[in-house]
């Protein structure tokens, strides 16, 4: 008899797999972006044969050193961007050059805005987001909200418009390393690491005050520009999951438009619920799983110890303020990053 496929998706960027060869809580890796998850399932009962045979095959591989095997995908494909501009393809007034990067939502180029002949970053929308008319109300609407944005740890939106089927943000070209990437590097000393966390808080900051939430926030969509003397500046990216806080969401479903909001292991617990509900108060958990790892080197999760106590160089100041903004119940954080900007700035004074 054939066994039943049991689907379950990846919290992080979406892809189905058929996890039915394992067991709740076991832990495999996402064979698209990397992550690990937890496997949940209701289609079992303790004690169920399946259950203590996969359990002691996973016991077995834990036992001799190897990682649990990922998971198989799910007939259906996982969901990517569908773009694929050549060099040299004209998006209104800028020609395209090489990616820089995709993700589920878009493509993001390289380009040349030949009006000024200076480099730019395009983010072209996925062609399959683009023929639903409630994510073209959504992509205007919030490409002027973004636009609107202007602070220098925010990259700036420069324009927007569509050329064909192609729906695209132009925005600021930073030529720098991620966060990630110089985090990996572990060169930084605790007061270099504050300072750069300092200046990525004044940008979330900035953009609560406008009404965006970013969603997203992790080392991956921080960009480090050649701050000269001062060092690296860090700008936040790709605000494209953001949605403004006090308008009309009845036209937007996220969920039925199949795209991934947020990173699982920097999201809110209440945002793993539902992603278009959420506030301020999910960017400051980010927040503050991004100061745990900056400083610490290591991710807050199961149970976690306090951040001093993982690195005594830290100021203990910073245990309060990083615990807090951690706390399940989003109602316990603080309602914005601004109170932990206020004791970050103290402990470098």
């Amino acid at each position: 008899m054939a066994r039943r496929q049991v689907v379950q998706r990846c919290p992080n960027c979406g892809a189905k797999y058929d996890v039915g060869i394992y067991v709740s809580g076991q832990k495999v890796r996402c064979r698209r972006c990397g992550i690990k998850f937890a496997v949940v399932r209701h289609d079992t009962t303790p004690g169920a044969p399946a259950m203590r045979q996969a359990a002691a095959g996973a016991a077995v591989a834990e036992a001799r050193g190897q990682a649990p095997a990922p998971p198989r995908p799910a007939n259906k494909p996982a969901r990517t961007a569908q773009n694929d501009l050549q060099p040299g393809t004209r998006l209104g007034g800028y020609e395209v050059g090489e990616t820089l990067g995709s993700g589920a939502m878009g493509t993001v180029y390289r380009a040349r805005q030949l009006s000024l002949d200076r480099t730019v970053a395009v983010k072209v929308m996925s062609a399959d987001l683009v023929t639903q008319d409630e994510f073209i109300l959504r992509f205007r609407r919030e490409a002027a909200a973004l636009a609107a944005l202007s602070h220098t740890n925010v990259v700036s939106i420069i324009d927007r418009g569509h050329a064909d089927d192609n729906w695209y943000f132009v925005m600021e070209y930073v030529d720098g390393p991620t966060l990630r990437r110089l985090l990996a590097q572990g060169k930084l000393r605790i007061d270099q690491l504050l300072n750069l966390a300092l200046k990525i808080g004044r940008g979330l900051d900035y953009a609560h005050g406008k009404g965006v939430v970013h969603r997203d926030l992790k080392p991956e969509n921080i960009l480090l520009a050649d701050g000269g003397p001062e060092g690296y500046v860090p700008k936040i990216v790709d605000f494209g999951l953001a949605d403004l806080l006090y308008s009309d969401r009845s036209f937007v479903n996220l969920t039925g438009s199949r795209i991934s909001m947020g990173t699982v292991n920097y999201m809110a617990p209440e945002q793993r619920q539902d992603a278009g509900r959420v506030d301020q108060r999910a960017d400051v958990f980010s927040f503050g799983v991004l100061l745990y790892e900056m400083l610490c080197g290591s991710l807050p999760l199961g149970r976690f110890p306090e951040p001093s106590q993982k690195n005594p160089a830290i100021d203990r100041r910073l245990d309060t303020v990083i615990m807090r903004s951690l706390e399940i119940d989003p109602r316990r954080r603080y309602p914005r990053v601004r109170p932990m900007l206020d004791v970050l700035e103290s402990v470098l004074g």
